[in-house]
């Protein structure tokens, strides 16, 4: 008597499916997935990058802190509500880098790709 090997397939092949929408749902409405998100858009290819701005929010508005790789700096991440050329609205992560945001620079010009700031620099108005 030979068994088939069909429904164990498909029942595996449901569990995948199921825990690839699962993941998908948390990377795309977590805040806590801003790492994952991060690689994600640096590794689309397809993806160009585009130039926003937004106002420089309150430096201790960060939403998680952590140790740079050598332990020597604190590093701030900020999610952002910025403006793209056309103006939409986009929500942006922003890492700095060993040390928060300066409150009295009004604004952020921000190279964004996906929802990830890949370069940042202060800037005095939009457009700037």
């Amino acid at each position: 008597m030979t068994r088939s090997k069909t429904p164990v397939s498909l029942i595996a092949a449901l569990a995948v499916v199921a825990a690839c929408t699962t993941a998908g749902a948390w990377i795309a409405q977590s805040r806590d997935a801003w790492f994952v998100k991060t690689i994600i858009d640096r590794a689309t290819p397809w993806q160009q990058p585009d130039i926003c701005y937004a106002q420089t929010p309150d430096a201790e508005s960060y939403f998680q802190v952590y140790d740079d790789a050598a332990g020597a700096y604190e590093n701030y991440v900020y999610e952002i509500q910025a403006e793209d050329a056309e103006g939409a609205a986009r929500r942006v992560i922003l890492v700095s880098f060993g040390t928060m945001l300066d409150e009295d620079k009004p604004y952020i010009k921000m190279s964004v790709k996906g929802s990830s700031a890949c370069t940042w620099e202060y800037a005095d108005s939009p457009g700037d």
